[in-house]
């Protein structure tokens, strides 16, 4: 499942919020994923090799991290997050499979 077709399936969002469409929300979802699969937490999922120099990015990059977890815990809020996180945990679901087969 790519992050187009996860996309695809989400509401229209009717809120002010921005749309989780950017790259930049897209590897946040990635540290959520990450902390799913590993049972990590979430201060630890590692950055993306391509942000993790530039202390501008990285400073995004952990904003976004944090406000995905947060929207997520909340889903209940905000309808979106409630569509998009279901999709999430099947991603990591199957993820964790293929991994555990290699």
């Amino acid at each position: 499942m790519t992050w187009w077709h996860i996309l695809a399936q989400l509401p229209v969002l009717t809120s002010h919020r921005k749309p989780i469409s950017d790259d930049r929300r897209r590897l946040a979802v990635s540290a959520y994923i990450w902390t799913r699969a590993t049972e990590g937490e979430p201060d630890f999922a590692p950055c993306p090799p391509h942000i993790a120099p530039d202390p501008a990015l990285r400073a995004v990059w952990t904003r976004e991290r944090h406000n995905v977890f947060h929207w997520l815990r909340t889903t209940d809020y905000q309808p979106y997050y409630g569509a998009l996180k279901p999709l999430l945990e099947d991603h990591t679901e199957h993820l964790t499979k293929a991994i555990d087969r290699r």
